[in-house]
């Protein structure tokens, strides 16, 4: 399960006036286009769209003129339930029988079978050992699990397959403690290994993603001549945590033409060395796209070798349904062919943004609302603000400690860019913009009352599902609002519609959700990886403590789903259920131990809950016979262990439809 570096021909470029159209005058992660490494994977995915168009296989128009696309989203039968008694009776005969260690149905808590048999992808049969044996076979495998846990596979409620796929093919430089750069050493070292880990060739790019000045020993950007002592054959590529800004070395300075004569391009800037023009590697905002017009892009083959490699490792993380939640055209197309070749390894739902659905995408989308398979579209996604960390998430009072700079005013992009970014302690917000109101700074959002409104009400006169960001109390303010308007007459709890991060709520507004079965979808990794700083600069320690009200919300009876929203937190399901029951941050203390929830709770909304908020319940989620036989073996209970420890549990085989696909070295 290698994931492929991205050292590519130099003839696969995107060309300067290709690369000028994507700026559109904005900074480089506004929103407008994916990020950097999600928009190589775009540009490859766009350029097998014109082949097939060329070819004339492509359906034509719309976002979705994609070829592959009616086998891609095969329709599939529901789930019919079989009981024990069933298939003894039809002298059914199992492809396998697990046993030997407990066996989580996640149906209700405690409850635990002895046995569990699959048959053609199916769960044909759960319960007692002897019972489930009856349907053992001539050719019927017999799996002991030898004392380790079966349950569900993990089903990702939200996340961003395209952009993590990307992440994992480059050398990962996320800051502690979520990655292991804590020195500018430490990025040197991380670097080198990848070189020869890779076997990279004299000229192929190094590209590293995720460093964080603020987050390191050295407070500053790592520069070119930091660089250059990792290697002068290889032009290297660094990317800030906050898609901002980018640094190299000078091959690469040297390979994409930037010299001390270089003038700065609009809405961007090129750092000279002190007492000179010489560029001292650290590029900021447009000046990224002077390196993006030269640097090589990935074929539509490699790119989709990064996705299948990307799908690995989320099954490697016990993951049998992800998904894609801000999908553009060219990442369709790739998924779509890689679902007609068969190489999609898990399921993979797919959330168009808005602002990239025209009415013909929009039809299209409900014409395949209610389809099966794996690969699936699930409806519109909405972002109304940013993120807490950034600055930019809305709130209803201000921030406890206010951003630095002066007379800020707003992204005129509706975005998820916040969605990515990291702030350092020392309180340098790293945004492109942020307004500051006279009563202190509240963030701000990203679309208008009037837009919530109108998506709502189109969405449900169609009976389509919607999964809308707001991580700021304002901004779920907002979405509640347009909730109470499009639904007075008229509510739709049926649609299920999703809040994402939801990482503010307050206790009127669960109580509206609760109202309307609405479905908060929390973040919960965040107590762990910004609990301190939510606590003592962002928030303040009374709001910090309520963040991801997961304990608020189960205690109205609201469905619940937990997400790591990849590739900001890794794709560890199990850590995201551990962060939910223990709350605990990187300072090692609890942040709101009233909003802990209990290890079955955390485990039903990666497993039962997250299937029934996107509408799978009948096929995915729990051990009942009939379902998809998606399974995952771990090292330990997580129900049986102390809580703590769930964190260090092991994925040990994740199992899709009966077919291993990941497993364990021994």
């Amino acid at each position: 399960m290698q994931a492929i570096p991205v050292q590519l021909t130099e003839t696969n470029q995107v060309s300067k006036r290709e690369a000028k159209s994507k700026c559109h005058g904005h900074s480089s992660s506004c929103g407008c286009t994916p990020t950097l490494f999600a928009d190589m994977i775009e540009h490859a995915g766009l350029e097998l769209s014109r082949r097939e168009f060329i070819k004339g296989t492509g359906a034509l128009g719309g976002m979705f003129a994609l070829s592959g696309l009616s086998s891609a989203v095969r329709a599939e039968a529901p789930a019919k339930a079989v009981t024990v008694a069933d298939a003894a009776a039809d002298n059914a005969e199992a492809d396998a029988i697990y046993h030997g260690g407990p066996i989580l149905t996640m149906v209700k808590d405690g409850d635990r079978a002895e046995a569990l048999a699959v048959k053609d992808g199916r769960i044909l049969a759960v319960g007692g050992l002897d019972e489930v044996m009856a349907t053992r076979g001539a050719t019927t495998k017999i799996v002991d699990l030898g004392g380790k846990a079966l349950m569900p596979g993990f089903f990702d409620p939200h996340s961003h397959v395209a952009m993590q796929s990307a992440k994992f093919s480059t050398a990962n430089l996320d800051p502690k403690p979520i990655g292991e750069a804590g020195s500018i050493a430490d990025i040197q070292r991380i670097l080198k290994d990848w070189i020869a880990e890779k076997r990279l060739g004299p000229g192929q790019w190094v590209i590293g993603w995720g460093y964080d000045d603020t987050g390191i020993a050295e407070q500053r950007h790592p520069n070119r001549k930091d660089l250059d002592a990792v290697s002068t054959e290889h032009p290297i590529l660094l990317v800030h945590i906050s898609g901002h800004l980018m640094t190299g070395n000078s091959r690469m300075l040297e390979t994409v033409g930037i010299t001390a004569e270089t003038e700065n391009p609009a809405g961007g800037v090129i750092q000279r060395q002190p007492g000179g023009n010489e560029p001292n590697g650290v590029l900021e905002e447009n000046a990224m796209y002077l390196v993006l017009g030269k640097m090589p892009m990935p074929t539509p083959e490699q790119a989709m070798t990064m996705i299948e490699d990307g799908l690995k490792y989320y099954a490697a993380a016990g993951i049998t349904t992800a998904q894609d939640c801000a999908t553009f055209k060219g990442t369709w197309s790739l998924l779509a062919a890689m679902a007609g070749e068969d190489r999609l390894p898990i399921d993979v739902i797919t959330w168009p943004m808005y602002k990239g659905v025209d009415d013909e995408a929009f039809d299209y989308i409900v014409s395949q609302r209610g389809k099966m398979g794996r690969l699936r579209l699930g409806g519109v996604k909405l972002t109304v603000d940013g993120s807490i960390q950034g600055y930019t998430a809305f709130l209803t009072e201000p921030y406890h400690v206010e951003p630095e700079g002066t007379d800020p005013t707003p992204d005129k992009c509706d975005t998820e860019q916040a969605e990515r970014l990291f702030v350092s302690a020392d309180n340098k917000a790293v945004i492109a913009d942020a307004p500051v109101q006279a009563e202190g700074h509240r963030g701000y959002a990203s679309m208008t009352q009037e837009q919530i409104d109108a998506w709502l009400e189109r969405c449900d006169e169609h009976d389509l599902q919607m999964q809308v960001h707001t991580n700021g109390d304002a901004a779920t303010d907002m979405l509640l609002k347009a909730v109470e308007t499009v639904r007075a007459d008229k509510p739709r709890p049926d649609l299920r519609t999703t809040i994402i991060h939801a990482q503010m709520m307050r206790d009127d507004q669960l109580d509206l959700a609760a109202k309307h079965g609405l479905t908060p979808s929390f973040f919960p990794i965040h107590v762990y990886f910004w609990g301190d700083r939510h606590r003592d600069l962002f928030l303040g320690p009374e709001r910090a403590a309520r963040i991801d009200p997961a304990r608020s919300a189960l205690d109205r009876n609201l469905r619940i789903t937990l997400h790591h929203d990849a590739p900001i937190a890794g794709i560890e399901m199990l850590k995201v259920a551990w962060a939910a029951v223990n709350r605990v941050t990187a300072g090692g203390g609890v942040l709101g131990a009233g909003e802990c929830i209990t290890p079955f709770e955390a485990l039903r909304a990666i497993t039962a809950d997250a299937a029934w908020q996107n509408f799978e319940e009948d096929r995915k989620g729990t051990l009942e016979a009939g379902k998809l036989a998606d399974l995952v073996v771990l090292s330990d209970d997580p129900l049986a262990i102390d809580p703590i420890a769930i964190q260090d549990i092991q994925v040990m085989e994740t199992i899709k439809e009966g077919k291993t696909v990941y497993a364990a070295e021994a």
